[in-house]
């Protein structure tokens, strides 16, 4: 009798406990739907982005830099920028003795059929090469192999930050020309061997990606900088994030990639543990915006108005949990050229004399329109309320995505709350949308034909002098914040659950949804 006993205490044991992920392992339990296809030339998901950044090297890489999210020399060693008429002629000069992880030497020919293959497979990255002025129809005059080790780009003029960020990881990744072509399919490229692979020159290899089960790196002992701390990475579909916040606590997974805000709100508040809340500033921004075509808003003092009538910190501390910051400018923190601009609080009063100035004592009637997510229908109640108190009356009407960006590019709108991610971190990505009508972004989908603004985005985004360019970015801020047709309501914040095995997510996740560097990662 005893042995039956000591073996249903055994086996309950087992149940009950749990191993240990290896030393050498990072698991991430995490929802994986998003990834359509792992090939730099393609892939536009933020977080399969960040899988495929990994796998491969580019001329530059993303790094913050004192806190600014920052260019820096990845598989070129150096460069040199040269400009001739209406040309910038930039050249690159590669590390002696590079290869990529199958040992397959790596040279301009390769970084030159990358940028090519972009190009000429015209997925969603190509128009951030469109914007360096590199085109399929220019692309052999604009993009040579000077000699095995040289790689020459000419673009348009632009500030430096720009092209250097737009090059970097994952759409800029260094592919190996050899295999690739070896593995066309009906002259594609590759685009389809490369889908659930890698063959690149970054830290880590794919090694394979089942649908809707995992994905698994592992590391590339022939990485130029040295191979990373962590040998194997697997990441495990689990779609639930009440599931992989449970699997994180029992130590089955080092990594809970999508808690929801009340679980991450909850680890904020638990000291101890074996768990611990890491989070980081966004590169995104939430809006209000107003369509300065329409009625009230073409008044200056109207926009003003709903400005100081918004409640920013009842949506940021109830809405958001406090995961936000709040940032009423356009430009993130932690960008060249930002400075902190947060004039607007909650001011009744003030909000109903410009209204009175502006010729509407007893306000008017709108529509603002978001998308069908539970953070924008909260955050419409707070802002329709806080409307009501100046003597306006706001109805919300919600509609899918798909629905409401169409009306939005219309210009069909009255009021909108929406959101925009940023596509390469420097603040050109920012003034474009928000400032410069003449793109046909935000600007003009609010008819906000704003002549000083477009000028100030434009000069700045050419402007080669650092200390020129910032004072340019200076000016612009301040005078955007008060006449723009946006009012900010915050920057998100991201947050996972993460074992307190894990060293140095802190500074991996650092510039999430840029970049994340999975090299910083080790285990204790």
């Amino acid at each position: 009798m005893w042995k039956k006993i000591l073996l249903v205490t055994l086996l309950l044991a087992t149940v009950l406990s749990f191993a240990k992920t290896p030393k050498d392992t990072l698991v991430i339990a995490a929802n994986t739907e998003i990834f359509i296809t792992l090939d730099p030339a393609v892939c536009y998901e933020t977080f399969a982005a960040a899988v495929v950044t990994s796998a491969y090297s580019g001329l530059t890489k993303i790094e913050p830099v004192n806190g600014v999210l920052t260019p820096v020399p990845d598989l070129a060693e150096k460069w040199e920028v040269v400009q001739e008429g209406d040309v910038t002629v930039w050249t690159f000069y590669l590390r002696k003795g590079l290869v990529f992880a199958n040992g397959d030497p790596l040279t301009a020919e390769d970084v030159v059929f990358s940028f090519k293959r972009v190009l000429t497979i015209n997925k969603s990255p190509a128009w951030l090469f469109n914007e360096l002025g590199l085109t399929k129809e220019n692309m052999d005059q604009t993009i040579i192999a000077k000699d095995p080790l040289t790689v020459v780009l000419k673009t348009k003029p632009l500030a430096r930050n720009i092209v250097l960020s737009i090059i970097a990881p994952p759409w800029g990744g260094v592919v190996n020309k050899k295999v690739v072509l070896a593995n066309q399919v009906n002259n594609d490229l590759g685009e389809a061997y490369l889908t659930d692979k890698s063959e690149g020159a970054g830290p880590f290899i794919i090694v394979e990606w089942k649908r809707k089960e995992q994905v698994i790196m592992q590391s590339n002992p022939k990485y130029w900088a040295g191979e990373p701390p962590l040998k194997k990475i697997i990441i495990k579909d689990v779609p639930e994030e009440t599931t992989q916040f449970l699997l994180v606590q029992k130590g089955d997974v080092d990594i809970a990639w999508n808690i929801t805000t009340e679980q991450a709100a909850q680890l904020r508040e638990t000291k101890g543990g074996n768990i611990r809340l890491v989070t980081t500033p966004e590169q995104s921004n939430e809006y209000v915006a107003m369509n300065c075509g329409w009625g009230p808003f073409k008044d200056e003092k109207v926009r003003l108005a709903i400005k100081y009538a918004i409640d920013y910190d009842a949506i940021i501390n109830s809405v958001m949990r406090g995961f936000a910051i709040l940032n009423q400018n356009f430009m993130p923190i932690g960008y060249f050229g930002y400075i902190e601009l947060n004039p607007f609080k909650r001011d009744v009063q003030k909000a109903k004399q410009l209204l009175t100035e502006a010729g509407y004592p007893n306000g008017f009637e709108v529509e603002i329109i978001t998308s069908t997510t539970d953070i924008r229908r909260n955050e419409a109640i707070i802002v329709q309320s806080n409307l009501a108190d100046i003597g306006i009356k706001a109805n919300i009407v919600q509609m899918p995505s798909s629905e409401m960006y169409a009306k939005y590019r219309q210009q069909g709108h009255q009021m909108i709350i929406a959101g925009w991610g940023i596509d390469y971190p420097d603040p050109d990505a920012l003034a474009k949308p928000f400032a410069n009508y003449r793109v046909k972004q935000l600007a003009w989908r609010n008819m906000w034909y704003d002549d000083h603004a477009a000028d100030l985005a434009e000069k700045a985004g050419v402007e080669l002098n650092d200390e020129k360019r910032a004072q340019m970015y200076k000016e612009l801020q301040e005078y955007w914040i008060t006449r723009s047709a946006f009012a900010m309501l915050y920057q998100p914040v991201g947050f996972w659950a993460v074992s307190n095995d894990v060293v140095g997510f802190e500074r991996a996740v650092e510039g999430y949804t840029l970049t994340f560097d999975f090299t910083k990662i080790s285990k204790k």
